[in-house]
C-alpha cells in the first residue's frame, strides 16, 4: 500500500511539472502539438500559442488552433477550429468547420457545418444551426430553433419566431421563414 501511495505522489508531481517545463519557451510560428491536456488556460501541457492537431481535453483550454477533437467544459481557439468541438461553452475566435456543440456555441467569423446548443452564434453560418436561439449575420442553409435570427438569409428558418431582417417581404414570420 505504501508503494502505491509513493508512486501516486511521484506521478502527480511529475505530471504537475509538465506545464512549467513545456511552457518555458514561446511557440514558434505554426508549431503543432498532437495532444493537449488543460486544467486552465494557464495550466496546460502546452501554452495557448500552440496549435493542436489531434485531441485536446480541457476543463478550460485555449490554443491557437485545434484540428481534430476538442473536448472540455470551456474550449476556446484563438483562431480556427476544424473537426468536433464539444463542451459547455465552445468558442472559435475565427472560423469553425465541422461540428460545434455546447450550451453556448460561438464562431466569431464563419461557421461551416453543424452548430448545436442552447445558443448558437456566428457572423456567417453555412450549414445547419440547431438550438433554442440561433443568431447569425449571414445564414446559408437551415436554422431550427425556438428563435432564429439572421440579417441575410438564403435558406430556411423553422421555429416559433424567425427573423431575416434584410428580407424584402415578411422579414419576421412565425413557424417558417425562407429566402432563396
Amino acid at each position: 500500500m505504501k508503494k502505491l501511495v509513493v508512486l501516486s505522489v511521484v506521478a502527480t508531481l511529475a505530471f504537475a511539472s509538465l506545464p512549467a517545463a513545456a511552457q518555458t519557451g514561446a511557440a514558434k510560428k505554426d508549431e503543432v502539438k498532437y495532444f493537449q491536456l488543460s486544467l486552465w488556460s494557464s495550466l496546460q501541457v502546452y501554452n495557448k500559442d500552440y496549435s493542436i492537431h489531434g485531441v485536446r481535453l480541457a476543463i478550460y483550454g485555449v490554443n491557437r488552433d485545434v484540428f481534430g477533437l476538442d473536448l472540455g467544459l470551456i474550449v476556446e481557439t484563438k483562431r480556427d477550429m476544424k473537426g468536433v468541438q464539444l463542451g459547455f461553452i465552445t468558442w472559435a475566435r475565427r472560423n469553425c468547420v465541422g461540428w460545434q456543440q455546447g450550451f453556448i456555441s460561438v464562431a466569431k467569423r464563419d461557421m461551416t457545418g453543424f452548430q448545436s446548443g442552447f445558443f448558437n452564434g456566428a457572423k456567417k453560418a453555412t450549414g445547419f444551426q440547431f438550438g433554442l436561439f440561433n443568431m447569425t449575420t449571414e445564414a446559408t442553409g437551415f436554422q431550427l430553433g425556438l428563435i432564429n435570427k439572421a440579417t441575410w438569409l438564403k435558406g430556411i428558418q423553422i421555429g416559433l419566431l424567425n427573423i431575416a431582417t434584410e428580407k424584402d417581404s415578411f422579414p419576421i414570420l412565425p413557424i417558417i421563414n425562407w429566402s432563396f
